[in-house]
């Protein structure tokens, strides 16, 4: 099924194209193309459905690749590293999650949803706790992290210290909570085409030439909309 006729013209102004600019690529004359756009003109399928492959095309080629508006500087953690180190990495920078990286290959991921999971199960609270441990690691994009209510690796819960939950970190890595590795996609890949991927993925890996360049979160998606 094609788009609405209306289409054509918001896209042409779009893509700063004069009709007779328009008309000349898909093989039709500019007349054709304004009573097109006035409603005077209804074309056949198979005209249509060239205007439509041109426009196509050309915002294809006009709209950002996900290499545009990924971040170069990928921040990561090992399988070795420390839960305590991944979590104050994921502090100062503000970030939700953190890929895993075995030298240069992503192996696996790291996610404040997975911390909290790890930290309720090791001090068994299923669900009381659930906000509090939230709030000592929360890094949402976009956030400081949380200084309300307790301070990370500091603090004395309910009914004892807080030092239990400090040697489980230090004692944790990284590879025994790790989540799968983030999805990988060719840099010269339109942005707007991750957009489902990203509401599922946390983070998608960019690459070229077969090396990971860059990373791309939810925070990255609204350059699009600048």
């Amino acid at each position: 099924m094609l788009p609405r006729l209306e289409y054509i013209k918001q896209a042409r102004i779009r893509l700063g194209l004069t009709q007779r600019r328009l008309a000349m690529l898909a093989g039709i004359s500019t007349s054709m193309i304004n009573q097109i756009e006035s409603g005077r003109c209804k074309p056949s399928y198979d005209t249509a459905k060239r205007i439509f492959e041109v426009l196509n095309s050309l915002e294809d080629r006009s709209s950002p690749k996900i290499v545009d508006i990924c971040s170069r500087e990928i921040i990561s953690v090992a399988v070795d590293d420390s839960l305590h180190d991944a979590i104050e990495l994921m502090r100062k920078h503000s970030f939700s999650q953190l890929p895993v990286f075995a030298n240069t290959k992503p192996i696996g991921m790291i996610s404040e949803e997975g911390i909290v999971k790890y930290m309720m199960v090791k001090n068994g609270t299923a669900n009381a706790d659930s906000d509090d441990y939230s709030n000592a690691i929360t890094t949402s994009v976009g956030t400081k992290p949380s200084s309300s209510k307790t301070e990370y690796m500091g603090r004395r819960r309910k009914g004892g210290s807080s030092s239990r939950d400090g040697n489980n970190l230090y004692k944790c890595r990284v590879g025994e909570i790790m989540e799968p590795a983030p999805p990988i996609v060719d840099a010269s890949t339109p942005a707007k085409a991750i957009i489902p991927l990203i509401r599922f993925s946390k983070c998608v890996l960019v690459s070229e030439k077969g090396n990971v360049v860059g990373i791309v979160t939810v925070a990255d998606m609204f350059k699009l909309l600048e």
